[in-house]
């Protein structure tokens, strides 16, 4: 039996409804949506393993509309909330995303307060800054004292 759920209120439904009588969305309007705006939708579906593939495609297409939704879920997947397989998702998709703006999302989640995701944020950054050929923002060195060198 499949199970049908409404894409902007995630409650379950009936199969036959054409507005959900949860929140009032007019399901014939998501039909019309564009297939990655559908997948934007999907990041936050109930069931995990869906929010992961959801953001796997959105950066096998080059999603450049997904980078917004991306760095939502970056501040909401923390404490309580974390989820580190649809982080390293989201990180991957945003990796293959040909946009400059992936890199200040990757440069974000270099300081990501745990610790699995802030390395893969630093290794993907310096994947995709080698690629391009750009220089990590300057840091001044600083001795044993922090003073500066």
């Amino acid at each position: 039996m499949l199970t049908y759920y409404c894409p902007h209120c995630w409650h379950t439904l009936d199969g036959e409804v054409a507005v959900c009588p949860y929140c009032g969305y007019d399901l014939s309007a998501f039909e019309a949506l564009p297939y990655t705006q559908k997948l934007i939708y999907a990041l936050h579906h109930p069931i995990p393993e869906r929010r992961v593939i959801a953001a796997q495609v959105l950066g096998e297409l080059g999603a450049r509309e997904a980078l917004p939704a991306f760095e939502v879920l970056l501040d909401e997947l923390q404490g309580d909330q974390y989820d580190y397989y649809l982080l390293r998702a989201v990180l991957e998709a945003t990796a293959r995303i040909p946009d400059p703006r992936r890199v200040v999302l990757l440069r974000r989640a270099a300081h990501h307060p745990t610790d699995l995701i802030a390395r893969l944020a630093q290794d993907l950054l310096a994947q995709v800054e080698g690629s391009e050929g750009l220089q990590p923002p300057h840091q001044p060195l600083r001795g044993i004292a922090g003073e500066e060198d």
